[in-house]
Order: structure tokens, then C-alpha cells, then sequence
């Protein structure tokens, strides 16, 4: 007959299995979990590394770049770059002058900066792991830039008022190709004025654009703030001009002796006056360059056909070559006054110690310098473009990290 005793005793036994398989199932887990929360806290520890590393580097490059920019003193780029590195967390910093090897012509254009801190060690400090030492370098140089293009608008005044500005430009629709610069401060009313060359100035905060041309103006580059710039001197004096014709009263229009065609074509001359000298008609032509000593010029466009005035030939070849008009006035302002309707105006305008003005419309164009104490932009639609021969302001130097 069966019996249940068997039967029993094994399901006991599998009971007994059955918990010890759990308490290994639970051992398991837990020395799994452990190993999965080592790797864990490890890859997050080697991911803050890395980010820190990065960091690092980018606070290097940023201290070596600025610490380049006063390169031209090595105590004010070790200054410089030190500021920077703190200022981005790193207080460990070192500056080197001259840096390591890089491109630059002279090593003393070289400054190379290095940034250290003890990485992080958020989980895997737990085990005893300690974060390692982060750091990174960066070298970086410095490198003149040669001179920008030729004068087209040059102010001596170092006048810092912005209610008389050395160059004032109230035209619109302008174009300037070339370098602007005053010794003062510089405003432009605009609107849509453009400029293609550097536009500079050394009065603080000397740059003032009326809210049209700030929305609606070209630059390039960009415009920015130099030292005081020697002026630029298309004469030296009014015994260095080489008068050939001498105007009785100054009135060109008057003297027939100096036309070709009378009201059309000028002949060539070096034309004179100890006091004033103006011309005016439309479609006058000629080579000719206009000179007073004490007094005013005065060149006005009647119609719209437009003067095309260009210099005199017999200063070709010399120093005087491109001189289109000029006044030494002191006592008159403007010392040059152009009203240009179309045609074109080829030459240096200069008045060193007075004030250029130019008017121009209908499409004038203007190839040369004006340099003058202060100048006087006004009119619409119109262009100004260097004429070589006039060196142009500092360009900004070339600053840049070496690979």
C-alpha cells in the first residue's frame, strides 16, 4: 500500500534548495550592483575629467590671447594673461616671454600660457580613486599688420567736442573708399553712407553716428580707435609751391589769359593768389592746381554736366605731383570751399590750418585725399576714393593662437 513519507521529505529538500538558490540569486546582485556602480561612478568621474581638460585648454587660450595683445611689454602680457587665467577659475597659471617656438618673426612675439587644477573626483574618491592633475597650454602671437589703404579723409584738429567734430560728415548716400581718420573725433550723419577702409579715431567714445546710419551704414572693417596719427602733408609750405600764373583780384573766370577756351578748358597752370581764388562754371576741365597763401578757394559746379579738374602738369613727376588745390589760411574757414554737381575732382585738397569743405551730388567722384585741420562732408550721392601716396592708419595687429 503507498506511503506519503517519501513525498514529504523531498518537498522539504526543495524548500531548502530553494532559499539557498535566493540567498546566492541576492549575493549576486549585489556584488553585480556594486561592480556596475564602480564603473558607473568611474565614467562619470573620467567624464568630468574630460570636461574640466576642455575647459582648461580654453582658459589657455584665452589668457594666451590676451596676454599677445601687450606683448609690446612683457611684464603687462605676463600682467594680462595671469588676469584672464584667474578670471576663468584658474589660479595656478604661468606666463612665459617669449612663449614656445611658434611662427611669429621674433620669439619675443610669442607668449605661451599654462593653466593647472586638481580634477574633480565626485563618486570615485569613494574607492580611493583620486582625480588626477588637469592642465593645458597655449601659445599665441603677435604680429603687425602693415599700414591701411591711403588717406581719403585726414583731420589734424585733436578737438574732443561733439559739437564742432574734426571730420563732421552730413552727407548721405556717400561712398568712401580709403581711410578716415581724425585726431579728434569723427560724426556721421548718413544715412546708408559707406565705407570701405578704416575709419579712426582717438577721442574716448570718438565715433557718433546718427540712428540711421547706424542702421543702415557699411564698414570694413570695422571701425575702431588709434593713437594720434602724424598729420598727413601733401606740401610743406607756400614757398614749396611753384606758382606759374598770378590772377589779378583772384577771379579765374575773369582772366582770360589762363583759359584755353574761355568758361570750358583751363590751360595747364600752377595758379596763384596771396589772397582768395575761385572759379565757377559747368563742364570746366583743365589741369590745374589752385594755391592761397592767406586767402580762400572757392570751386563751384553751376549745372550738371560737372568740372573735371585734375593737377597741373608741370608738377608731374615731382613731389607735388597730385596737389589739386591748397590754402595755408589761418583766418578763413573753410579755407577750401568745393560745390561739385557730377564731374570729377582728381588730387590732394589740403588746408592745414582751416577747414575743407566739400558739397557734392550727382554722382561726383572725388579721387585723392582731403587733409585739412577740420573737414566738412555734405551733399548725396557721391564717392570719395584714395588716391595712392598717402600712407593710411595702423591696421589692427594679427593676434592668433599657433597650432
Amino acid at each position: 500500500m503507498p506511503t506519503l513519507a517519501p513525498r514529504a521529505g523531498r518537498i522539504r529538500r526543495s524548500r531548502a534548495s530553494a532559499h539557498r538558490e535566493r540567498g546566492q540569486v541576492l549575493i549576486l546582485f549585489v556584488m553585480g550592483a556594486t561592480v556596475i556602480f564602480v564603473i558607473g561612478a568611474i565614467v562619470v568621474d573620467i567624464g568630468l575629467w574630460v570636461s574640466e581638460r576642455r575647459n582648461a585648454q580654453a582658459a589657455a587660450d584665452l589668457a594666451a590671447l590676451a596676454a599677445a595683445t601687450q606683448l609690446r611689454d612683457s611684464r603687462a602680457a605676463g600682467a594680462k594673461g595671469l588676469d584672464f587665467a584667474k578670471r576663468n577659475g584658474y589660479d595656478d597659471a604661468h606666463v612665459r616671454v617669449p612663449g614656445d617656438v611658434c611662427n611669429a618673426v621674433r620669439a619675443e612675439d610669442c607668449v605661451t600660457v599654462e593653466v593647472h587644477e586638481d580634477g574633480p573626483a565626485l563618486f570615485s574618491g569613494i574607492f580611493g580613486v583620486l582625480g588626477p592633475e588637469i592642465g593645458a597650454s597655449a601659445t599665441a602671437s603677435y604680429t603687425e599688420s602693415p599700414p591701411g589703404p591711403g588717406w581719403v579723409l585726414f583731420a589734424n584738429s585733436s578737438q574732443c567736442d561733439t559739437s564742432s567734430p574734426p571730420v563732421n560728415i552730413l552727407a548721405n548716400h556717400l561712398e568712401v573708399t580709403g581711410s578716415t581718420h581724425s585726431n579728434g573725433n569723427i560724426h556721421i550723419e548718413g544715412p546708408d553712407d559707406n565705407f570701405f577702409g578704416p575709419v579712426t579715431w582717438v577721442c574716448p567714445d570718438g565715433l557718433d553716428q546718427a540712428p540711421d546710419q547706424q542702421n543702415t551704414g557699411t564698414y570694413r572693417p570695422p571701425p575702431y580707435p588709434v593713437g594720434s596719427q602724424p598729420s598727413a602733408i601733401p606740401v610743406g609750405s607756400w614757398s614749396d609751391v611753384p606758382c606759374t600764373a598770378n590772377p589779378s583780384g583772384g577771379d579765374i573766370n575773369a582772366d582770360l589769359t589762363l583759359w584755353d577756351v574761355p568758361g570750358v578748358r583751363l590751360k595747364s597752370n600752377v595758379i596763384c593768389s596771396d589772397g582768395d581764388l575761385f572759379v565757377s562754371g559747368d563742364g570746366i576741365s583743365g589741369h590745374v592746381t589752385l594755391a592761397a597763401n592767406r586767402g580762400k578757394i572757392t570751386i563751384t559746379s553751376t549745372g550738371s554736366a560737372g568740372n573735371r579738374l585734375q593737377p597741373a602738369d608741370s608738377l608731374s613727376g615731382g613731389p607735388l605731383a597730385k596737389l589739386l588745390a591748397v590754402s595755408f589760411a589761418s583766418s578763413v574757414s573753410p579755407a577750401i570751399d568745393i560745390t561739385a554737381s557730377g564731374g570729377t575732382y582728381d588730387g590732394y585738397i589740403y588746408a592745414p590750418n582751416s577747414r575743407v569743405a566739400f558739397n557734392g551730388s550727382a554722382d561726383v567722384q572725388a579721387t585723392g585725399s582731403i587733409v585739412a585741420d577740420t573737414i566738412l562732408i555734405s551733399g548725396n550721392n557721391f564717392k570719395l576714393t584714395a588716391m595712392a601716396g598717402l600712407g593710411g592708419p595702423p591696421m589692427p595687429p594679427e593676434i592668433h593662437l599657433e597650432d
